[in-house]
């Protein structure tokens, strides 16, 4: 008969040296265990003797899929004509107004000269000119205007004689706010820049790199690296000559591009539901590509949550069903008769046929309930 010799030194010799140690922690861990087998059964078993019952109310089932998020708008980027510091009129993504005025720009070289009532003062000769030149340019349209559907009537007359008139009076004006410039700071166009809304829209310094995309040439709605985005960049008030530094967003809609996983395969709806950061934000479709995995939307809010971040992910909500729901457990399928449930009249249980409009693992829209119905299931 064979005999083996453990080695001192040996894993199993050593384990069953250490297993002493570990009686009281292997028995409690083997007591919880076996509560935890027992307790399951015991929820089993009280599952199938009492069924439990969840009366018929109203709610809705709504089918989603993650989706990558590309989000495309009409942006006009702001260069600076100067090298130097730029300093916020408005707050950060404020809607402004057209005409109004969201930064002011300082070169370098005048910053330490101009004080907090030369910039005052400039910014306030730099709006007035701004005015008159939305004016002056205002008069030569109707002039023109006047000039092609001339009549030669007495009334034509007056009204152009007077366009001329108030057109040499802003000229006036204007030479004269020139002149007031070029005493606060000599050549103040290159010191000094005023940027101011040309239309409705929304002010923003967080360039990304993607302001240049649009409906035909974009890149598929990735992770930011892989696409060369750089992120949204915190605003930096020195800025350099030609380079962008500020963008106005003009249009208060955007383009939503979201690409569905591969594989997936759904029919593009006629309206969505986006959820990001808790919120819902109603879509409506646009247009698909050949692939039928990206799908084109339009939003109108253009909430902070889309301002943030060129792209991301995002859960979309594209189909939901609102009615008469039951958990889906509760429903039986039986052929020649289809799905039914378990309902109970006068104390008497019994199966009651129904139509199912939508489901999913959690709950069902049915037709043939009436609200308030009491419905039992395992």
């Amino acid at each position: 008969m064979k005999r083996y010799t453990l080695r001192p030194d040996s894993f199993l010799a050593r384990l069953l040296k250490f297993l002493p140690r570990c009686r009281l922690p292997l028995l409690i861990t083997a007591v919880l265990l076996l509560f935890l087998f027992l307790s399951q059964l015991v929820y089993t078993g009280v599952s199938y003797l009492f069924p439990r019952v969840r009366v018929v109310d109203w709610g809705t089932i709504e089918h989603g899929q993650w989706v990558d998020v590309l989000v495309l708008r009409s942006e006009a980027v702001l260069t600076a004509p100067f090298s130097g510091e730029a300093r916020l009129l408005v707050e950060e993504g404020s809607r402004v107004r057209a005409g109004e005025a969201v930064a002011e720009l300082v070169s370098a070289e005048a910053r330490s000269k101009l004080g907090a009532d030369d910039r005052l003062a400039l910014r306030t000769i730099a709006q007035h000119l701004y005015q008159l030149d939305r004016e002056v340019a205002q008069i030569d349209k109707d002039l023109t205007f006047l000039a092609v559907h001339n009549k030669n009537s007495a009334e034509e007359k007056a009204r152009e004689q007077f366009l001329a008139q108030r057109k040499t009076q802003i000229l006036a004006m204007r030479n004269q706010l020139l002149r007031n410039a070029e005493k606060i700071c000599a050549n103040w166009r290159a010191c000094y820049h005023l940027v101011v809304a040309d239309q409705p829209g929304i002010f923003s310094t967080r360039l990304d790199g993607g302001e240049g995309f649009d409906l035909l040439e974009h890149a598929p709605p990735k992770a930011p690296t892989t696409r060369g985005l750089t992120g949204n960049r915190g605003f930096n008030p020195t800025v350099k000559e030609g380079e962008p530094w500020a963008k106005m967003i003009n249009e208060y809609n955007q383009t939503l591009v979201c690409q569905l996983p591969k594989g997936v395969n759904l029919e593009p709806p006629e309206e969505a539901v986006l959820l990001v950061n808790g919120k819902r934000f109603k879509l409506s479709f646009l247009a698909t590509d050949y692939t039928n995995r990206r799908w084109y939307f339009t939003e109108h809010t253009l909430a902070p949550e889309f301002l943030e971040r060129r792209n991301f992910s995002a859960y979309l909500i594209y189909s939901s069903v609102t009615g008469l729901r039951v958990p889906t457990p509760a429903l039986a399928y039986e052929e020649n008769v289809g799905w039914t449930v378990t309902t109970a009249v006068k104390g008497d249980k019994r199966s009651t046929g129904v139509e199912v409009v939508d489901m999913n693992e959690q709950w069902a829209i049915v037709k043939g309930l009436p609200l308030g119905t009491a419905v039992y299931y395992r």
